[in-house]
């Protein structure tokens, strides 16, 4: 890992770490300062609520991201050439033998082609499956939610 990438990676850490942080000390206050035991904080519907609020908002995030990446500064075939270019540590095929960009929403993608069969991708490799993973969080946690309710009133020893 190069000197300059090890600011970027702590950074992006405290960026993705934030949430669950945030979470966790929300978590801690309700067992610590309100004297709620801690199986009710974990099922609590305001807690899984936040959880998939937080994924569906990094969900959003990671797909702009990858977006954003296909987004053309340049022309379309200059952007393939410099990004084939950048990421290999050589010089892209030429301007000339370039043929278009396939486009997809679902998964994300933005496909340079060349003449010659040569192919990049501008949507960098972690964007789909972090964005699926945030969608799948998110959807265990709504699908919690009412779950919940039900299930940690009678785990607690509480009836309605």
């Amino acid at each position: 890992m190069a000197a300059m990438d090890v600011p970027l990676v702590a950074a992006a850490a405290v960026v993705l770490l934030s949430p669950a942080l945030v979470i966790a000390g929300r978590v801690l206050w309700q067992v610590v300062r309100r004297r709620r035991p801690l199986p009710g904080v974990l099922l609590g519907p305001g807690l899984l609520a936040g959880v998939a609020l937080t994924a569906l908002g990094y969900a959003a995030v990671v797909y702009a991201i990858g977006f954003l990446s296909g987004f053309y500064v340049l022309d379309p075939d200059q952007m393939c050439a410099a990004a084939a270019g950048f990421y290999s540590g050589r010089p892209g095929p030429p301007d000339s033998s370039w043929t278009g960009i396939d486009y997809g929403h679902l998964p994300l993608r933005r496909t340079c082609r060349w003449a010659g069969g040569t192919t990049h991708e501008l949507v960098p490799g972690w964007v789909n499956p972090l964005w699926s993973a945030l969608l799948a969080v998110a959807w265990a946690a709504l699908l919690a939610r009412p779950l919940a309710t039900l299930v940690a009133p009678r785990w607690l020893g509480r009836t309605r």
